[in-house]
């Protein structure tokens, strides 16, 4: 039995959305050098260039570029193996995208309540 159209679609998903922010957060390493930011709204550089910006002298953008990677990769294998995923896969998954969520959370929580920018 194959995989579901309905699975093969979240999966699908699970891969755009990796992959964006891995794009996203490509984009502001890449400024954690110099350079001005382009957000469109809020006050990007303000946040960019904050202590809060990187976590044991790691830039956060690279950080998140890590975790973007990870979840894209396995996303990608989950996608491409169908019926032959391991059974622990989609837990792994959703324990990267957990921690995710939450340093998403704390970094946004920083930047309405410390840095009062987003």
């Amino acid at each position: 039995m194959g995989i579901s159209i309905g699975l093969r679609r979240w999966q699908l998903l699970s891969v755009t959305l990796a992959l964006a922010g891995l794009i996203d957060s490509i984009y502001l390493w890449s400024f954690k050098w110099g350079g001005k930011l382009i957000c469109g709204i809020g006050e990007c550089d303000v946040v960019n260039s904050s202590p809060y910006a990187s976590v044991l002298g790691i830039p956060v953008a690279a950080i998140g570029a890590a975790g973007y990677t990870t979840l894209l990769l396995l996303a990608l294998w989950a996608l491409t193996a169908r019926d032959n995923a391991p059974a622990w896969l989609n837990d792994v998954r959703l324990m990267f995208a957990g921690i995710g969520l939450f340093f998403a959370a704390y970094l946004t929580g920083i930047e309405v309540f410390v840095l009062h920018a987003i």
